[in-house]
């Protein structure tokens, strides 16, 4: 996947203050092991330890 693509989840991730993120590729053979990228920012520190 092209790069920008992982600028624009972040960005979409910081806009709505969501603490993670999945990008999903479905142009491949095995989703779960090739086709998914999970992003984390800053707002993951303020969620609650469980």
């Amino acid at each position: 996947m092209h790069p920008v693509f992982d600028a624009i989840i972040m960005s979409y991730m910081k806009y709505l203050k969501a603490p993670k993120g999945i990008l999903i590729n479905f142009h491949v053979t095995n989703i779960f092991h090739q086709g998914q990228k999970t992003f984390v920012n800053e707002y993951f520190d303020a969620l609650p330890d469980e």
